[in-house]
């Protein structure tokens, strides 16, 4: 399987398993000094023809950068400053709501075994959209931590695979939905 047959293959799986909604996320994969992204507005469960090859450094102008993700800035920083090879980022509910509970500069700690082990812990951080404060604080999490939830926004997940970056993606939510049960049934 090509590379851009892998990220069509995780979008749709990501879709499927409710990480994210058809028309929200993106995915990417870095391949040298460049990365595959999909694009702006792409359905990531029909990603044929929505992935596009564009430079990892920003300084290095590049025609497809308007129609790449509104996240590809925050993708280049990530790849800039870490060692991640795949990005992931979805709108996972209860990722989403927890993030809007707990708040930006916090800690979710999961509650769970296997999320405990596997994540240890997931910052909640803050930006808007596309912005680069968002790219800042996603790429600052990133160096420490699998994954990242951007406050109300969603989670942006790394690996040195895609399925690497998939399996954390889940992992989150997963995390994010027994934290979620737990707390409920922890009020007084």
């Amino acid at each position: 399987m090509g590379d851009t047959e892998e990220l069509i293959k995780y979008g749709r799986k990501m879709v499927e398993s409710g990480l994210v909604d058809s028309h929200f996320g993106n995915v990417s994969k870095r391949i040298g000094d460049r990365m595959l992204i999909s694009t702006t507005g792409s359905m990531l469960d029909e990603l044929e023809g929505e992935i596009v090859s564009v430079p990892i450094d920003p300084s290095i102008p590049d025609e497809l950068d308007i129609i790449a993700s509104s996240e590809v800035n925050l993708h280049r920083r990530v790849y800039a400053e870490t060692s991640a090879l795949a990005i992931l980022h979805g709108h996972s509910r209860y990722a989403v709501a927890l993030s809007m509970i707990y708040g930006a500069g916090n800690i979710i700690v999961p509650e769970d075994s296997e999320s405990l082990y596997l994540l240890h812990e997931i910052p909640v951080v803050g930006g808007g959209v596309g912005s680069d404060e968002l790219a800042a604080a996603v790429a600052a999490g990133l160096k420490d931590h699998k994954a990242v939830i951007a406050e109300g926004h969603g989670t942006f997940a790394r690996g040195s695979t895609v399925d690497e970056a998939f399996v954390v993606l889940s992992s989150v939510e997963h995390a994010c939905s027994v934290k979620y049960l737990v707390d409920l049934f922890k009020r007084d």
